[in-house]
């Protein structure tokens, strides 16, 4: 009776143990699946229905060729992938790094140079990697954090500035706020227009609704946790690392928050999330009526005096 306890005590052991390897297997393969399909542009543009512009270069190979002062520049990353950008010469000591958006380039930047241009500044638009003509994956702000260091670098060192903004629109602007915060090297002043606070939020929501679980279900819950847990063996870092919403609490330099009002991609919810947990100088500026980074297009007077109010009231101009 002894033997055939103890034997039935090792079985139940092992079957445990077992299912545990099994239920650990599975998950980390279906945890797997799921980061890399973060990374990938056809479930991006699923979830947020932003068309693939990244490789149409058209308006920007335009403004290099008829624009006397505007230079293409490209710089090779700590990972050995070259960074692509368009340095345009003003003749000054500032310069303002443009940074676009998901699945877009630096062709989208343009619209923003003459406002920068009117202040006095340069201005450096910057492809994000595995965007237009620079190299690598996608990383969320991990990566791409080093390569606004290494934009920083070549325009304090190369181009002699001695003032450096950076100013981003949407995932762009995460990314800059990314850099507030998580940088040694931070910029002198910051302005983010549409950013996202928590990405882990906007894609949970986004993927619960997708995958049509119901809303007190777990199981999205079980399968998020591995994802990050592998999304950490690749990249050394989780979402939960690269919240704008927690780099604004170290942040120092100046900030001026952007957002519409009627915005349904990225809830005006996001900006007040991110100006509320800024603990550095800031300013915060609501548009009416509209959608994602869209601001600029419909008030361009009110955008641009915005900007040049807060460089004022910083000192910065």
């Amino acid at each position: 009776m002894k033997i055939f306890l103890s034997r039935f005590f090792v079985f139940l052991i092992g079957l445990l143990v077992g299912s545990i390897i099994t239920f650990n297997t599975l998950g980390l393969i279906l945890g797997n699946i799921i980061y890399q399909e973060l990374s990938d542009p056809k479930l991006n543009i699923n979830i947020t229905g932003i068309v693939n512009h990244s490789q149409d270069l058209t308006h920007i190979h335009e403004l290099e060729q008829n624009l006397p002062n505007a230079q293409k520049i490209s710089l090779q990353s700590a990972d050995n992938q070259t960074m692509t950008g368009t340095f345009i010469n003003n003749n000054s000591d500032k310069t303002v790094i443009l940074i676009h958006g998901l699945y877009q380039n630096r062709s989208m930047s343009i619209i923003y140079t003459d406002t920068y241009a009117r202040l006095g500044f340069n201005v450096l638009l910057i492809d994000l990697r595995s965007h237009g003509e620079s190299g690598g994956i996608i990383t969320w702000g991990q990566t791409e954090i080093k390569d606004i260091d290494l934009w920083c670098d070549y325009l304090r060192h190369s181009q002699n500035q001695k003032s450096i903004g950076i100013h981003g629109v949407s995932l762009g602007g995460a990314f800059a706020l990314l850099h507030s915060g998580l940088s040694a090297h931070s910029a002198d002043f910051y302005v983010e227009d549409s950013s996202y606070s928590d990405l882990k939020s906007l894609y949970y929501n986004h993927l619960h609704n997708m995958i049509q679980l119901p809303t007190n279900s777990k199981m999205l819950d079980v399968l998020w946790a591995y994802s990050q847990i592998c999304m950490y063996w690749h990249t050394r870092a989780t979402l939960d690392d690269l919240s704008p919403r927690q780099a604004v609490e170290k942040a120092t330099s100046p900030i001026l928050f952007l957002h519409g009002d009627a915005d349904t991609l990225i809830p005006p919810a996001a900006l007040y999330d991110l100006y509320n947990n800024c603990q550095a100088p800031k300013q915060i500026h609501i548009f009416k009526n509209s959608i994602h980074a869209q601001e600029i297009v419909d008030y361009p007077e009110e955008y641009n005096q915005t900007i040049r109010n807060f460089l004022q009231e910083n000192n910065l101009i």
